[in-house]
């Protein structure tokens, strides 16, 4: 495991980063957040968390079909879990509250040739 820094994390629309959904995504992912963290040696990483904001800026862990869009989702709710972000993810507002993971400390994992954040 690799420990790092969340430097930023900001919510994206999907059409803002590609003009052409990436294959495997849905057409209920329809954001992103890209979290740029840091390592002590000073190497920079980053990880994204695909879902679709409501417009009161939280998100439903559930979705109608149960595929790899529902698989996203749920990494994204255990991940605010695990780093103590919330204990209620049906309720946190995404929007208001992503400015305080800047700073949070969060552990990496090798997976392949890429390194992700850890969520149990």
């Amino acid at each position: 495991m690799i420990k790092a820094t969340i430097e930023d994390a900001k919510i994206y629309k999907i059409s803002e980063l590609w003009r052409k959904k990436p294959l495997g995504l849905k057409f209920n992912d329809t954001d992103a957040i890209i979290v740029t963290m840091k390592t002590a040696d000073g190497c920079i990483m980053k990880d994204a968390f695909y879902f679709c904001l409501k417009p009161d800026g939280t998100f439903n862990v559930k979705t109608i079909s149960k595929d790899h869009g529902h698989l996203r989702r749920l990494r994204l709710a255990k991940f605010l879990k695990h780093y103590h972000l919330t204990d209620d993810v049906k309720h946190y507002n995404l929007k208001q509250n992503i400015g305080e993971w800047k700073g949070k400390e969060v552990q990496m994992t090798k997976s392949n040739d890429s390194t992700l954040i850890y969520v149990p």
